[in-house]
């Protein structure tokens, strides 16, 4: 590969992680919604800890 290809898929990639974030945010979202609603399970719960921790870690890897 070349360097230039280096770059598009590099740019490729970030581009579609960040699409990724965007939308597990909303996701995330609509489950606090629910929780605010008073849908309370434990499976529930866990699944907004998880996507919590994904933002995070996407994030922090996009950032670098």
């Amino acid at each position: 590969m070349t360097i230039t290809a280096l770059t598009n898929h590099h740019t490729r990639h970030q581009r579609r992680l960040r699409t990724v974030v965007k939308r597990l945010v909303i996701e995330l979202g609509y489950l606090e919604n629910c929780l605010a609603e008073g849908l309370q399970d434990a499976n529930l719960l866990a699944a907004v800890a998880d996507i919590d921790t994904a933002i995070a870690c996407l994030n922090d890897h996009l950032s670098n």
